[in-house]
This record gives structure tokens, sequence and C-alpha cells, in this order.
């Protein structure tokens, strides 16, 4: 199956792109960022620009994965910014079912970019891919309030909490929440939802 390079989002703040060897350096930076490691503390604490280059060319070879990198559109210029990742994961092809998972840097959170590439990857995972599907996930830490605050907001569904599931990095466990998202619950309500806070956002800045 055919996946765009590029997946322009609605307001035309970001653009989704697959992942290149350009943006390498910075996705090191942003998986061993202590605020990223916060709610993700199995990630390593040293994250080299090899291993984010093994990391991609691994993730571009793997069918369950759909991976892109998040860039700001500059309106001066017609150059973007990497702010972060955004991807499939877990393709279940029978079920129509997948998890999506975001990483955004951390002085990017609050200015409604998550929002932003969270609704274009959603528009193409329910709509626009081949084969569309059925379910969408996202799992969470527990205590990652910010981002079970968004998915509360956009409407997602806390199916229930996988208890002590992760490593905590430390010799311990995790637990954490799994949200979830139907076809008809996107195209009835969350889409709205999402479109209603992009609309405010760029409101905001005009």
């Amino acid at each position: 199956m055919i996946v765009p390079d590029i997946l322009p989002s609605q307001s035309g703040r970001t653009v989704l792109v697959r992942p290149r060897e350009e943006d390498d350096s910075a996705v090191a930076a942003l998986r061993s960022h202590p605020e990223t490691r916060r709610y993700l503390p199995f990630l390593p604490e040293h994250v080299f620009v090899k291993d984010a280059r093994a990391q991609r060319l691994a993730r571009a070879a793997d069918a369950t994965r759909i991976p892109f990198n998040i860039h700001l559109s500059n309106s001066d210029s017609d150059s973007t910014t990497f702010v972060g990742t955004v991807g499939i994961s877990h393709i279940n092809s029978e079920f129509k079912s997948c998890e999506i998972g975001i990483l955004v840097r951390p002085e990017c959170v609050r200015g409604g970019l998550a929002t932003d590439a969270l609704h274009t990857v959603l528009v193409y995972a329910f709509e626009k891919r081949e084969e569309k599907f059925h379910r969408v996930a996202f799992v969470t830490a527990v205590d990652n309030v910010g981002m079970r605050g968004w998915l509360d907001k956009a409407g997602a569904t806390l199916e229930g909490i996988q208890r002590e599931s992760r490593s905590d990095g430390m010799g311990g466990y995790m637990s954490m929440c799994v949200y979830s998202i139907l076809e008809d619950e996107w195209e009835n309500a969350v889409k709205l939802r999402l479109e209603e806070r992009i609309s405010w956002a760029l409101a905001l800045k005009a």
C-alpha cells in the first residue's frame, strides 16, 4: 500500500512528512529529552543520531507502522521546522485497527500543534487511507494528565487501565491508560471537536 510522502494539515500550520535523514538529530534530541522521558521513562536516557537513523530505517521496513515527522510551516518562506513525531503503529489489517502515538518538542507544547497533527493523521486513518481503519487506540501513562485531558476533550473513550504494563525505567512498572476512537465516533463527534479547536487556535493567532 502506497503511503503519501506528505500530509498537509487542514489549517496549513503543520505538515506531516515521512521520516528523513535530516531530521535524525532532532528526533534523537526529542526522544531523550527529560520531558519526553517523564511519561516514557523506558526510553533511553541518551539517544544518538545513529540510533535515530537505525530506528527510522527499521520502522520504514515495518508493515505494521506508518511513521511521520511533524513540521511547522514557516509563514515567511517555503521552509519547515521539525517540531515532533506522530505515527500509526500496531496495524491489524484483519480487524482494521491501529494505535496512534505522538511526541512534540517541549517548547512547542500547548500551541495547538499536537491537535493540528493528530487531526491530520486521524483524517488519513479514517478517511483517506486506501484501507480505512475502524478503530484507533491511544495508550498513554496514567499520570500523563495533559494527554489524557486532550483525549477526554476530543471525545475518545477510556477503555481501561493496563496495570503495571510497562517498565518505569527504574526497575519497577508503570500503568497505562487505553483510549479508543471508532470510525462512527470520529465522523459524528471527534472530528468536529478537533476542527473547532483548530479554528479557535487560528483565531487566536490572527
